[in-house]
């Protein structure tokens, strides 16, 4: 009884000191009076209450810091941190607290390793929370330009979700990046697993809208390897035999060569209006 009494006034001493700290917003640390793993070890049945008031001190916290700066200083990154280390530990199941860490770090503070960690952490937790592969997807390929890695925790946020949009998305987020010929394993894989007849269709004109981009871009190579250059347009490579024809754009546009020899298309991958 007086072990239970012990932990129950350290924890009491140690909300305590955290509540006073929160009010020193201009302080250059932040800390939680504990580590992380006697944090879980002393929250007893309350770790969920404990994970919500820890949660909700560091919003307080960030609001009064929004009062007086425009963006968060950079000694608020330890806060996030050292929360989010505490809480996914006392209760890896609030999953509020890695929307939080995943929102600052990866946009405020450019850490999205450590963003991309806490957001692989809440997998561990919530395997079939879609929303967290597709943050961490959006993070691979806005951020860090890992368009593989991204394109895979799209399409794995597409399966779990049941919303072929997101791989779609990938897709396309992978011809935009230059990498045609794992976009098009992409949509050969959706095609394989998709029952509806009216995706499959949309999946058939995708897929063939970069075939022929991919066709397009390996005769630029070729071209470029003989020659030393770029091709001046997509005719030289017809004129010069790397290409057999102009393939035809599904959706209605033209493909053409940017300045940088990267085979777009006027439509951009999207049904032109007419």
């Amino acid at each position: 009884m007086l072990g239970v009494a012990a932990l129950i006034f350290i924890n009491f001493v140690f909300d305590t000191k955290v509540k006073g700290h929160f009010r020193r917003e201009e302080s250059e640390s932040f800390r939680l009076f504990a580590r992380p793993g006697f944090e879980k070890w002393s929250a007893f049945e309350f770790s969920f209450l404990k994970a919500f008031y820890y949660t909700l001190s560091l919003r307080v916290y960030l609001g009064k810091l929004s009062e007086k700066y425009m963006t968060p200083p950079l000694f608020a990154k330890e806060a996030i941190v050292r929360t989010a280390e505490v809480v996914t530990r006392v209760c890896p199941y609030y999953y509020d607290i890695y929307y939080i860490a995943n929102g600052y770090l990866s946009w405020d503070f450019g850490d999205v390793e450590t963003a991309n960690r806490f957001l692989k952490k809440g997998i561990d937790y919530y395997p079939k929370r879609w929303i967290f592969y597709l943050y961490l997807g959006f993070n691979y390929f806005y951020f860090l330009k890992d368009y593989e890695m991204g394109a895979q925790y799209l399409v794995k946020a597409s399966e779990i979700s049941g919303r072929p949009f997101y791989a779609h998305l990938a897709a396309k987020l992978l011809y935009a990046s230059g990498r045609t010929e794992i976009a098009i394993g992409i949509v050969r894989n959706m095609l394989e697993n998709t029952k509806d007849e009216g995706w499959r269709k949309n999946l058939k004109i995708r897929l063939e809208a970069l075939e022929a981009i991919y066709t397009i871009e390996k005769a630029v190579e070729a071209f470029r390897e003989k020659t030393g250059r770029n091709p001046q347009n997509i005719e030289e490579l017809v004129k010069t035999g790397f290409l057999k024809s102009v393939p035809v754009d599904p959706y209605g546009g033209e493909f053409y060569l940017d300045e940088a020899g990267n085979v777009k298309t006027t439509s951009n991958l999207t049904f032109t209006k007419h």
